[in-house]
């Protein structure tokens, strides 16, 4: 059946074999092979098949089942056969056979090299009690005339998706495809050999890279201003690519777990490109490095997506052929940088095509920076009835409640003054206003816990009372409970070296579509709700949903685990009981951990390690 393989493929780890040659391992499923038996013998969506070459002799096929059996393919299903004759205007014959066949078939890669057949060796039937029966003979005829000539036909073919990749193995290597003598990749490529297991029928394909001449592999210059400029654009491209990609996983299933799993991914890969703007140095490489480290984190959560039958991935194969598409960028690496592996805006834009065919767009920059209401639905970011967050526009609804909520920092003086939000806008902490600006924060912050609390109801209640102090760590761990810095007269919103802003330094690359960039700038209460969205969110999401608090530590472990997440993504959970937590990353949680344990005790953090107080 032509060009049914490569949807039928899960793709394991690739592997460079000797200089030049890749190959990729891929896995057939059981399941799927049914699928592909299925079509071929005319299956309808109720599980049975009629298959006729005269009105007087038919089989009725239904209840397959596909299995492995040593190094063979063992198909059964229910058969009911009708043999006779067309004798005075009707149908004569002997009552209808009814029993089981059972099919043997045995994989073998075909004269090109690029498609796999399935050669019967037997196919044998039986009564429901196991024995022949006097009609077995007329039976079985009649299934080798008619069950047999289609069986032969089952095969899967690479060439289709191979082209695919072809061309994006010329994006990545800059190779020449059948270009002055040389080979396209479908010319290289072959299978060199299958195997069966219990779940399905593994094959190993090899295809060769030719290295660049010796003469491309000249030490290149370091980068000048524009070629800078033009890096930092790919890595743009690069987290266009993952936003765009990871939302279209996330569209086909109706699984949270899956989506939170994709949208952890994105968030973490976003963490990394942020990281990586910051290092000043041409020759740094870090679009290589992510791409390839997150794509060993999204390999598994596709392979989850294509046991689920994706709705609106499985038409033309584009949910495997997007997989064989990185898995063959993976196994390039694995040959070396002599090889001349490269990460391009157009190989990122063709490796999205084999996904998202002609509804790719042409680039994925410049970044959408506006609010979209659709991405954060699709991964549960609206609201306790979806999910996650509650909508962060509580943050402008809040004031209404600020002369009943009080605060123990916030002196009974203040109690009739405008709301702490209005109070804070612009305001630059100093020595002269250094006092009431922390009252002032420490009033915001409360309200803002509270108001949370307030609208959402799957923060365990015993982990309610952590929300306030957890705030305020945070909020003083990130920026000192600093908006703003400068001068009175011309205040700056606090912008870390990475991009992130404001009290809860909130990352606008990491967070964009979910959060307005410019109010997380200029108001003080949308970062700070932001803030506490992102907390309840990881603590929730993932360290609860993980289970940190099942390991030794408790629920201290789930401040811990939130904290570490705010800090560094998803993927930094558990750091703050790894052994091999670098130790700068350790400095930072234990700073958050005695903020917090101070805070929790009612009491001040230390403010002269912020602020110069005294004299």
């Amino acid at each position: 059946m032509k060009h049914i393989g490569w949807l039928l493929f899960v793709l394991y780890s690739s592997n460079a074999l000797s200089a030049g040659e890749v190959e990729i391992p891929l896995l057939a499923e059981t399941a799927h092979l049914q699928t592909a038996i299925s079509r071929v013998l005319d299956f309808d969506e109720n599980g049975q098949s009629t298959i006729s070459n005269d009105p007087c002799n038919r089989v009725e096929l239904s209840d397959m089942v596909v299995v492995t059996d040593g190094d063979q393919l063992s198909v059964g299903m229910a058969l009911t056969a009708t043999t006779g004759g067309f004798v005075l205007g009707a149908c004569r014959g002997p009552k209808p056979w009814q029993g089981r066949l059972a099919l043997k078939m045995t994989p073998k890669v075909m004269a090109s090299g690029q498609a796999i057949e399935f050669v019967p060796d037997s196919i044998e039937l039986s009564r429901p009690d196991s024995t022949p029966g006097i009609l077995t003979k007329p039976a079985q005829l009649i299934a080798d005339a008619l069950v047999l000539p289609r069986m032969r036909r089952v095969q899967i073919d690479l060439a289709g998706p191979l082209n695919g990749l072809d061309g994006l193995i010329v994006q990545m290597l800059g190779q020449g495809s059948a270009q002055g003598g040389e080979q396209s990749l479908i010319q290289r490529t072959h299978i060199t050999r299958l195997q069966t297991e219990e779940t399905g029928i593994r094959a190993w394909l090899a295809f060769q890279v030719r290295a660049p001449e010796p003469d491309v592999l000249a030490p290149e210059p370091t980068f000048d201003d524009s070629e800078l400029a033009q890096w930092q654009t790919l890595e743009d491209e690069l987290d266009g690519f993952l936003t765009t990609i990871i939302s279209a996983l996330a569209y086909s299933t109706e699984s949270r777990i899956l989506r939170l799993e994709l949208l952890g991914v994105l968030l973490d890969a976003r963490h990394a490109i942020a990281e990586a703007l910051t290092i000043d140095d041409p020759e740094y490489d870090p679009v290589r490095e992510l791409f390839l480290t997150t794509w060993d984190r999204l390999r598994p959560l596709m392979n989850e997506l294509e046991r689920l039958k994706t709705p609106g991935l499985e038409a033309d194969f584009k949910l495997a052929t997007f997989i064989a598409g990185g898995d063959a960028l993976r196994a390039l690496d694995a040959l070396g940088p002599e090889y001349g592996f490269e990460i391009t805006r157009d190989g990122l834009r063709r490796l999205a095509r084999l996904l998202l065919a002609e509804s790719a767009p042409p680039s994925f920059t410049p970044l959408p920076l506006e609010v979209d209401p659709e991405f954060r639905d699709l991964f549960g970011l609206n609201g306790r009835d979806e999910g996650v967050f509650s909508p962060v526009e509580l943050a402008g609804q809040i004031s209404d409640g600020f002369s009943r909520l009080g605060s123990w920092f916030f002196p009974d003086a203040h109690a009739d003054s405008i709301p702490p939000a209005e109070a804070l806008k612009g305001l630059v902490p100093q020595r002269d206003n250094l006092n009431e600006y922390l009252d002032l924060v420490a009033s915001l912050l409360e309200e803002q816990s509270n108001a949370w609390l307030a609208e959402n109801d799957r923060l365990p209640d015993r982990m309610t009372e952590r929300l306030d102090p957890l705030v305020r760590a945070t909020a003083w761990k990130e920026s000192c409970w600093r908006q703003f810095v400068g001068s009175s007269s011309e205040p700056q919103v606090l912008r870390s070296s990475g991009g992130a802003v404001g009290m809860m330094q909130i990352n606008g690359r990491v967070w964009r579509k979910i959060y307005d960039l410019d109010r997380l700038v200029n108001e003080v209460d949308y970062n700070v709700n932001a803030g506490i969205e992102i907390l309840t969110y990881y603590m929730i999401d993932h360290a609860i949903r993980k289970g940190e608090h099942e390991q030794p530590g408790g629920d201290d472990n789930l401040i811990k685990a939130t904290y570490a997440a705010y800090n560094g993504g998803p993927s930094h959970l558990a750091r703050y009981r790894r052994e091999e937590t670098a130790a700068s990353l350790k400095a930072i949680d234990n700073a958050f951990w005695q903020h917090y344990t101070t805070i929790k005790a009612d009491k001040w953090p230390d403010i002269s390690s912020c602020y110069s107080v005294g004299g």
